[in-house]
Parts: structure tokens; C-alpha cells; sequence
């Protein structure tokens, strides 16, 4: 039940864009006040921040009991650092006084999109920590995998971007590409491993 709760902790921040948005429509139907703190960049790392912990909690957790259960739990590692240096970035934005990922973009920002890019490679060796204990392993390592693809290819682009003292306006797309779509593709191999996990390990952890 632990595995379960702590898978479905992790999947947290992978969602981030979801839950902010689902945060902000509900919001602005609420008040004309609190949409305008909604929309503001501070609110939005801070939720950012929240559901960051929210997953650091969970992996560790995760990471605890997949030691008495897995032989590659070590795999978990990656995942659970990422997370943290995560949450450390973002709260030394948070701090910042400038825009959002506005020109020039700052040494604390271009490191936060670093992270950000690494919590998909770093998914792959979670989900490879399961190898022989989920049927459904592979198809989690190869959507996590063309994430990973994909977000090397953007880190890529915005740090080019980024070289050239200007802002990352012109790699936006993949950007919110990444944020909307192959981030949560991620979150919801989580989730769908949560709700496996009893099916699939109940023999192995027993």
C-alpha cells in the first residue's frame, strides 16, 4: 500500500502544469482578485514548489520501501536528487525579484530549466528499477525514454538560445510542449503503475 501511495505522490510533479491550470480556472470563476494572484509568476512557482515537496516525499518513500522489495532500487536515486535540486532552484527563483524566464534569462533560471529537462531521464532509471516486478515496465521506460528524447533536444535549444543573452521566446512551443503534454505522459505512467503495482507485485513482495 506504501508503493502505492508513494508512486502516486511522485507522479505530483510531473503534473505541475495541470494542477496550476486546473488551479487557475477555478480561481478565476471565483474572483476577479485572486485571478490576478493566480496568474502572477510568484503564485505559480509557489504551487510549483508545493507539489515539488509533495513528489520529494513521495520518492523517498518509494525509494525506503523498494529496498526491502527490489534489487535495482538504487535506480530511484537519480530521480529522487532531481527532485531536490528541483525544489532548491526553484525556491532561489522564487526569491528572485525579475520575471519569469524573462530577458536575459538568469544563471539560477538557465539551471532550473536544466533540472527541469533531467526529471525525465531521471524517471527512466525509477521505472528501470522495476525490472521483473511490472508487467508494464516497458511501455513506462519507453514513454519516459521519448520524453527524455524530447527534453534533451529542447534543453538544447533554450541553452542556445540562452547563450546568446537573449530570452527563450523563440523556443516557447516546445517549452509548453513539454510542460503540457510530455511531462504529464510521465505523471500518468506513474499513475497507472500506482494502480498496477498490487496487481503485478503482490506475489514478488509477499
Amino acid at each position: 500500500m506504501r508503493m502505492k501511495i508513494a508512486l502516486a505522490l511522485t507522479s505530483v510533479v510531473f503534473m505541475m502544469t495541470w494542477v496550476t491550470g486546473f488551479v487557475s480556472v477555478i480561481s478565476r470563476s471565483m474572483s476577479v482578485t485572486t485571478a490576478e494572484v493566480i496568474t502572477s509568476d510568484l503564485f505559480f512557482i509557489a504551487i510549483i514548489e508545493l507539489l515539488s515537496l509533495i513528489s520529494l516525499f513521495g520518492s523517498l518513500l518509494f525509494l525506503l520501501e523498494a529496498r526491502k522489495t527490489l534489487s535495482r532500487w538504487y535506480l530511484t536515486i537519480p530521480l529522487c536528487v532531481s527532485i531536490f535540486l528541483f525544489i532548491i532552484t526553484n525556491f532561489l527563483v522564487y526569491s528572485d525579484e525579475k520575471s519569469f524566464l524573462g530577458a536575459p534569462v538568469s544563471t539560477v533560471e538557465t539551471l532550473w530549466l536544466v533540472i527541469l529537462a533531467l526529471l525525465s531521464p531521471s524517471s527512466v532509471f525509477f521505472f528501470l528499477s522495476s525490472n521483473g516486478h511490472d508487467g508494464s515496465m516497458y511501455v513506462y521506460v519507453a514513454v519516459s525514454f521519448a520524453v527524455s528524447i524530447f527534453s534533451i533536444f529542447f534543453l538544447f535549444l533554450a541553452l542556445r538560445e540562452i547563450s546568446k543573452w537573449s530570452s527563450i521566446d523563440g523556443v516557447l512551443l516546445p517549452l509548453i510542449f513539454y510542460w503540457d503534454i510530455c511531462m504529464p505522459a510521465i505523471g500518468v505512467c506513474f499513475l497507472s503503475k500506482a494502480t498496477m503495482h498490487r496487481t503485478n507485485n503482490d506475489e514478488q513482495e509477499s
